[in-house]
């Protein structure tokens, strides 16, 4: 999950950058400069945007549907179901 928030994030950042990137062409007309050589440009960033955010959209969490049916169970059962997704393994 950890590399999907991250894919996420960095296609976001890939947009905010083109954006900065298209008011750089919009100077760079001006001493007619081609769009396609401004530095750092990524054509393909709202489609990256668009692939990584569909990835994850369909991330599942399977301990959410699990913990409602834990309801009655003991604590250390509760902390078991916590720990196989990667939460915490104290016995505290």
């Amino acid at each position: 999950m950890t590399a999907v928030v991250a894919a996420v994030n960095n296609a976001m950042n890939s947009i905010g950058v083109n954006s900065g990137l298209h008011h750089g062409y919009v100077n760079a007309l001006k001493k007619k400069t081609p769009y396609a050589e401004v530095p750092l440009l990524n054509q393909n960033a709202k489609a990256d945007l668009n692939t990584v955010v569909a990835c994850y959209e369909s991330l599942t969490f399977p301990v959410v549907n699990d913990l409602p049916k834990l309801i009655n169970a003991p604590l250390s059962k509760i902390k078991e179901a916590l720990f196989l997704v990667g939460g915490e393994s104290s016995t505290e």
